[in-house]
């Protein structure tokens, strides 16, 4: 076990984020955000940023997915979220979506990320999502790589020194799966 997280998971269980869950999710990512360069976000967003952005991904029916580990107790905590975001601004891009994927520190390791990408993936709509596109910086980011190449994504390519984050230079790893490729033409 890792940290202070005595208690063995039990059970992951992946649902749809609902409003009450957003507090743990904004918890989630400020960790990411202030001490890592798994995002180049500088500044934490707002619990009401984070109500928006649940509201506009639910609204052009995407998926935005919360994991709960149920402890032997059957204590649940929200451990991680996922959910396809818009990729570009642009109407071309409509049918294209960026995947984000967080779990809470002390519990990668446990399945969490597999969970939550499986849950994600099954509630990708093929009506308006074809391309997933992942976004991960290279340092740090070998965890995030295997989860993807394990559900089937594939890099597309790189780019180097894109992103500036704690007086380094980050590469990005793009990804990118067709949820199309399995389906009857």
């Amino acid at each position: 076990m890792h940290g202070s997280h005595s208690d063995e998971v039990r059970q992951i269980v992946v649902d749809d984020a609902t409003a009450d869950d957003l507090d743990a999710v904004a918890e989630i990512y400020a960790h990411y955000v202030q001490h890592t360069v798994a995002t180049f976000d500088y500044v934490v967003p707002t619990l009401e940023q984070w109500h928006a952005k649940h509201a506009a991904i639910t609204a052009a029916g995407r998926p935005f997915v919360v994991a709960r580990a149920v402890d032997e107790s059957g204590t649940e905590q929200t451990v991680g979220y996922a959910y396809l975001g818009t990729f570009r601004g642009m109407p071309a891009y409509d049918r294209s979506t960026e995947d984000s994927i967080y779990v809470r520190p002390g519990f990668g390791g446990r399945g969490v990320g597999s969970a939550l990408m499986a849950g994600m993936l099954d509630r990708a709509n093929p009506e308006n999502v074809r391309q997933i596109v992942a976004v991960i910086a290279a340092t740090g980011g070998d965890g995030s790589i295997a989860l993807h190449s394990r559900f089937g994504f594939t890099e597309a390519g790189r780019l180097r020194s894109i992103g500036h984050k704690t007086d380094q230079w980050i590469d990005c790893v793009y990804m990118q799966k067709d949820i199309w490729e399995s389906r009857d033409r």
